[in-house]
């Protein structure tokens, strides 16, 4: 089925990934997704014997992420980038380091149900803007943040990807309400 649609993107700040320990801080709604690309680097190495190809074997590198909104409000910023709120006021600082994070959003398919996705640690870089002035023709300027991830310490996983039309899925009414991994006790 092909993808047509994306929206409820969340987020969720990574508090602790260990062998033993899994945490993220609560979620939080990312309004107006227009876009998300993922683009996994894969480090295949080969082996050739007897003039023919012999081995292939792959490995997967870092994962590039790259999300567009309608609006990335400053408090939000200030989270995901590692930044500093103060007095209404965001600063940034070269010594800011962005904290480790899950992305999580649902993307329609065109047959009408979701596919259900969680990046599961990743980490921000600082955002590139485009400013211009006003024309006669309006041109909207979106903010884009890029994200690389990587696979988790806890489990090796760096993503969870779920069909809503999958008998086996029964998910999806809680998909965004804790990263999976996390060993957090819900209301607890």
């Amino acid at each position: 089925m092909a993808q047509v649609g994306l929206n409820d993107l969340h987020f969720a700040i990574l508090t602790a990934d260990t062998k033993d320990e899994l945490t993220y801080e609560p979620t939080e709604a990312l309004v107006g997704a227009i876009n998300a690309t993922i683009n996994p680097a894969v480090n295949t190495q080969e082996l050739y014997a007897d003039d023919q190809l012999w081995e292939s074997v792959s490995a997967l590198g870092k994962v590039d992420v790259e999300i567009e909104t309608a609006e990335l409000p400053l408090t939000i910023r200030a989270k995901i980038l590692g930044n500093e709120l103060k007095d209404g006021v965001l600063i940034e600082k070269a010594t800011d380091v962005p904290p480790h994070l899950a992305l999580g959003f649902k993307s329609l398919k065109s047959n009408g149900k979701y596919r259900y996705i969680w990046l599961l640690k990743g980490v921000a870089q600082p955002m590139a803007e485009d400013f211009s002035t006003k024309k006669d023709n309006v041109e909207h300027k979106t903010p884009k943040v890029k994200f690389t991830f990587m696979a988790r310490v806890h489990d090796g996983e760096w993503k969870r990807t779920a069909d809503e039309d999958s008998a086996d899925f029964l998910g999806a009414a809680t998909w965004f309400e804790q990263v999976p991994g996390d060993t957090t006790v819900v209301g607890g």
